[in-house]
């Protein structure tokens, strides 16, 4: 398939007093039309980053200092902001955690759609209009008519974030980035956003990253899984694959860690120690000191090498029946 997103050796870093400090690094992706990437990690682990630095939304003291992010086989970094401003919100779309990010508290939502529309298309009041209220049915809004002469605070968090979604949608972008959009929203209301954006990647063929710090959101979700400790991709391949045999310690420590992995009245396994602050970042591996199979070569870097057919940094894969 060809690929809607190539992601080559992204890197960014923040400057500081202390002089460049790096947030991620060497970060390779790779998405076709239609498919379902999970982006997973800690809080801090530098998901968010990465989706604002292909989004070009990253602002300094951050910048994006390496790589390539290539859209369609053209290069985002390589563009002019008036041209990535064309792209953004029309070919590639953002959905963030907290709706109100999107929308402007005292605007309609007919307003704030129909912007949308207008700052991409040349079309009339009365065909933006039209569009806004078919995104919002599409996203499950009953009475999207009505709805749209509503303000967001008479939306609840879940319906704010269909609102959210339905923007995001209006364009049929290409790329889709959804950064933990569900993550403050009750199991039900998850479990229904989830059904609906699955259903319109596939139906329209949209490109979908899905980044968050819960394995379980994605495990039904998504086709690839790409796991980040410490600004790096530790593991990466196959959602199923990772999920019934994670190879990495701190992969195979997040999925024990889940509820549904220990025997009921159990104390729930947790992985020791706290993620490693980027300003001072251990040498060589960076879960080293939180893995019970370190050994000397962890203090050297290990690089993204293939393996049981998927990407794996690290020198002690988990062997059958281990857990770190």
């Amino acid at each position: 398939m060809t690929a809607i997103l190539e992601i080559k050796c992204l890197k960014a870093e923040v400057m500081s007093d202390r002089g460049r400090i790096t947030l991620i690094d060497d970060i390779n992706l790779n998405l076709a039309a239609g498919e379902v990437m999970g982006l997973v990690g800690e809080s801090g682990s530098g998901k968010s980053v990465t989706g604002l630095s292909i989004m070009g939304l990253i602002e300094k003291p951050v910048q994006v200092t390496g790589g390539q992010i290539l859209f369609k086989g053209q290069d985002l970094r390589t563009l002019p902001q008036k041209e990535m401003r064309s792209i953004r919100g029309n070919r590639i779309a953002m959905i963030f955690q907290d709706p109100m990010s999107t929308l402007n508290p005292v605007l309609r939502i007919d307003t704030q759609m129909m912007e949308v529309v207008h700052t991409h298309e040349a079309v009339s009041k009365q065909t933006a209009r039209e569009r806004a209220r078919d995104a919002l049915g599409m996203v499950g809004i009953p009475s999207p008519e009505e709805r749209l002469s509503a303000y967001p605070h008479q939306f609840s968090g879940g319906m704010r974030q269909r609102v959210a979604i339905a923007i995001a949608l209006m364009m049929s972008p290409d790329l889709i980035i959804a950064d933990e959009p569900t993550t403050a929203l009750d199991v039900t209301i998850q479990a229904q956003i989830l059904s609906i954006v699955q259903k319109l990647a596939r139906e329209k063929g949209t490109a979908l990253i899905w980044v968050t710090h819960d394995l379980s959101v994605v495990a039904g979700l998504s086709e690839k899984l790409s796991v980040m400790y410490a600004g790096r991709i530790v593991e990466q391949g196959s959602t199923a694959a990772l999920l019934r045999r994670p190879l990495h310690p701190y992969t195979n420590g997040l999925i024990a860690s889940l509820p549904a992995h220990n025997r009921r009245g159990s104390r729930l396994k947790q992985i020791t120690g706290t993620t490693p602050s980027f300003a001072n970042m251990p040498k060589g591996c960076a879960f080293h000191s939180r893995c019970s199979f370190a050994t000397d070569i962890c203090l050297s870097s290990p690089s993204l090498e293939l393996m049981e057919g998927r990407l794996l940094r690290c020198f002690h894969p988990v062997i059958e029946g281990a857990s770190s």
